[in-house]
């Protein structure tokens, strides 16, 4: 029941080395370039994080692992509300559309933890797939700055 759990969310990546000039005039871009770097490491953390979260599969320990999973995604997206803000303030749309879909998450494991139903699960797996969608919104939105590896060429 639980394989509607898994969403596309790309993998994560960082890019370790970044191409450039090493004239003096390419300072502020060095220092553009070390701040893009820390958030596209941000951004690849929570990549990887919601790539965990959406691979989790059935059994004893489902809530558990959710739990576990969700908790790691918002520490994550923390991190990375925190250094898209000042850069980035066009993000905090989609920022606030992945915290509100966690929060909605993190109420549906609940109910799950205490009533294993039918019921409780369909609120999971919908739950999840809000979390899919604004995820893929605000990672589709990072992609021009910080591409996702599996992202083709336009």
């Amino acid at each position: 029941m639980l394989s509607g759990l898994v969403l596309l969310v790309g993998a994560c990546s960082s890019s370790g080395s970044s191409g450039g000039s090493s004239s003096p005039s390419a300072a502020p871009a060095a220092s553009s370039s070390a701040s893009t770097s820390a958030l596209c490491q941000d951004v690849a953390a929570l990549r990887a994080s919601l790539q965990k979260l959406t691979s989790i599969r059935p059994g004893a320990s489902t809530v558990n692992d959710l739990t576990s999973a969700l908790q790691d995604v918002q520490s994550k997206l923390s991190s990375l509300s925190s250094a898209a803000s000042a850069a980035h303030a066009s993000w905090s749309v989609q920022i606030s559309n992945l915290t509100s879909a966690l929060t909605t998450l993190q109420s549906a494991v609940g109910t799950l933890a205490t009533q294993r139903n039918a019921s409780s699960l369909s609120g999971v797996v919908t739950a999840l797939a809000g979390v899919g969608t604004a995820a893929r919104q605000l990672l589709n939105t990072a992609d021009s700055d910080c591409p996702s590896p599996l992202a083709s060429p336009s």
